[in-house]
């Protein structure tokens, strides 16, 4: 009986598993065929590629062509508003609106440094153009079919307060260079010593040199240098003082500790730009002769076309050839005095015989006429007719603190001599003394609105 139970057991479970395998064979075709009509759904839903692109371009309000492209221009010197503004594409016509509009504003030109802001769509059409000038103002002109809106603010300025502290490596500008300063500073310092320091001839590795300037800046943006307020030099045992002093008239003035004015009859050198080739001496291997004769003055080596300032205040007794001089100007300053200009590529017009020069006046051009190897300016100075090292003449001040505000200047020497003393000693670089800012507010704008026809509304204001 238990025998018969078991086979009935062996008989039952290929049955059982039959009817799984069967199960899950039903199962797996539900599966698949559900999948495919899933799929066959989701095609169905698929709209056409074309019709996605025409949905697309319903949406898009203008062609991507007629977006505006920005670009950002520094000024560079040379260059003008015009100019520009075609090296952007910008139409001369659309150029011109635009300065028609800024006119009555009192835009003056552009400087150096000026930042533009440049829109423009694809077919060189000016949108709007902003301006951030050195003149502490802003510009914004935006422009339409049918008119031009032009617009000028005055810009809230920070005044950054500088001290360069250098030693004297190589040369003054390539120290300021390295300092991240400008050669209108390094030309401003040269200029204030002018008188008393040839830096062509006299610097020497080691001389020191210091100088307290400002900075403006107008939204975080860099807009020009302001006043040098003093400078320090000093080689050797000797040391040159030049403190900043503004007149009645806003126009400022350099005097030493003393309060002597720093300017006197003399410049110690009548170019601006160049270096010295042959320095004073009575025995001089002449370079075209081959053999040694006098050289009563100083060639200063510059490029041809170099401008050629005179000296002092003098009158020109000679003007023209003249012998191994080439091209020569003669002035004379009054007693004793007389300066010689010789080589010269040209002689200024300003500069005729019995005509009277101020200094600093261009007088000529460096040249190379006359016997001379190459572009140089033959500078010498006479005496009582007798030829004088011009490096060694010392004159007196032209004038002086006027008494009613000595103390006033006393007081600001002292306040500067202190920076130089006692700020960051010892330490060469660029450094910030101060940052002047001014209380923030909105400031008057003005505005013209110009149409097509080049009309204009009369121009209007508010803040």
């Amino acid at each position: 009986m238990l025998d018969k139970r078991k086979t009935n057991r062996r008989r039952k479970i290929p049955l059982i598993r039959f009817f799984i395998f069967l199960s899950a064979a039903v199962l797996v075709m539900r599966a698949l065929k559900s999948t495919q009509d899933t799929e066959t759904a989701s095609e169905a839903s698929i709209a056409p590629l074309s019709r996605i692109d025409k949905q697309l371009e319903q949406r898009i309000e203008k062609p991507l062509t007629e977006y505006l492209s920005q670009f950002t221009h520094v000024v560079k010197p040379g260059e003008t508003f015009y100019g520009i503004l075609s090296g952007f594409e910008v139409s001369l016509q659309g150029a011109n609106d635009v300065y028609q509009s800024l006119k009555p504003l009192g835009f003056p030109a552009l400087f150096p440094g000026d930042s533009l802001v440049i829109n423009r769509d694809s077919s060189g059409v000016l949108q709007k153009l902003e301006l951030l000038s050195k003149c502490r103002y802003r510009y914004q002109v935006c422009c339409s079919d049918s008119s031009i809106k032009a617009q000028k603010c005055s810009l809230a300025v920070s005044t950054y307060t500088c001290m360069v502290n250098g030693v004297l490596e190589t040369s003054l500008s390539e120290h300021m260079n390295q300092f991240g300063v400008s050669d209108a500073i390094t030309s401003k310092f040269a200029d204030i010593f002018a008188w008393d320091i040839n830096f062509f001839l006299d610097p020497r590795k080691g001389d020191r040199f210091q100088i307290l300037f400002e900075k403006n800046y107008a939204e975080g943006k860099f807009i020009g240098y302001g006043d040098v307020l003093a400078a320090r030099y000093v080689s050797g045992r000797k040391e040159f003082l030049a403190f900043g002093l503004k007149d009645s008239e806003g126009r400022i003035k350099y005097y030493d500790a003393n309060g002597k004015s720093v300017q006197k009859q003399f410049l110690k050198a009548p170019l601006s730009y160049s270096r010295i080739s042959s320095g004073f001496t009575f025995r001089r291997k002449h370079p075209v002769l081959g053999y040694y004769r006098p050289h009563l003055g100083v060639d200063y080596a510059a490029p041809r076309g170099t401008p050629v300032y005179a000296s002092a205040d003098g009158k020109v007794s000679f003007s023209g050839r003249k012998g191994d001089f080439g091209n020569l100007v003669i002035l004379t300053h009054g007693g004793a005095y007389e300066t010689y200009y010789g080589h010269l590529h040209t002689i200024s017009s300003k500069a005729g015989s019995g005509l009277y020069v101020k200094q600093g006046d261009l007088i000529g051009t460096v040249g190379s006429t006359g016997m001379s190897t190459g572009p140089h300016l033959d500078y010498r100075m006479k005496r009582s007719g007798n030829f004088v090292n011009p490096a060694s003449i010392i004159m007196p001040s032209n004038s002086s603190v006027e008494s009613a505000r000595k103390v006033e200047f006393d007081a600001l020497k002292n306040a500067l001599s202190a920076s130089f003393e006692l700020r960051f000693p010892g330490r060469t670089g660029l450094h910030v003394l101060e940052i002047n800012t001014p209380e923030s507010g909105e400031p008057m704008v003005h505005q013209v609105i110009r149409t097509t026809d080049g009309g204009d509304d009369g121009g209007k204001s508010g803040t």
